[in-house]
């Protein structure tokens, strides 16, 4: 059974310098961060473990991993009409463009956005009796800066603007 509801996902970057000593992942659906403030001796009230629970961790996750358990049932959702969004968010160096975008140098690490293409265009040509319009998106917000990313030469792609609701 699928909830309609935001999903919250974390996708560790594979690194060989993991901070296993201070990072710890829980049944794929929890983040443990240890404090190193462990005097010795000496009596801490301070918080030193926080847990964050999520839908899922990914830790040294393949592309179709991450693809299959999350986004191929967004593009599903799209072709009964609802809307979707994925959304990857993180510090510089962290590995959203590599999950979005993937790698256009071995087509077993494609990301999120060619992996989505492909499932919903088949997914079309399987639906002879229906017409359908698709529409798509691919923004970046950077620096409170939001650019259509898919924005033709002739436009201006710092136009858009963010607006509370």
């Amino acid at each position: 059974m699928t909830h309609n509801r935001v999903k919250v996902v974390v996708r560790v970057r594979p690194t060989s310098n993991f901070a296993h000593d201070n990072i710890e992942i829980v049944e794929d659906s929890k983040v443990v961060v240890h404090s190193n403030k462990h005097a010795v001796g000496h009596i801490n009230n301070q918080v030193s473990d926080w847990s964050f629970p999520m839908d899922r961790v990914f830790h040294n996750a393949a592309q179709d991993s991450v693809y299959n358990n999350c986004v191929s049932q967004i593009v599903d959702k799209a072709l009964d009409g609802y809307n979707g969004t994925v959304m990857a968010y993180g510090q510089t160096g962290a590995g959203k463009t590599f999950t979005i975008t993937g790698s256009t140098e071995n087509f077993q690490e494609r990301g999120m956005i060619p992996r989505a293409l492909s499932h919903l265009f088949q997914s079309i040509n399987s639906m002879i009796e229906n017409s359908v319009t698709v529409r798509v998106s691919y923004m970046e917000i950077y620096n409170e800066v939001l650019t259509d990313l898919l924005a033709t030469e002739d436009e201006d792609p710092k136009t858009l603007t963010i607006s509370e609701v």
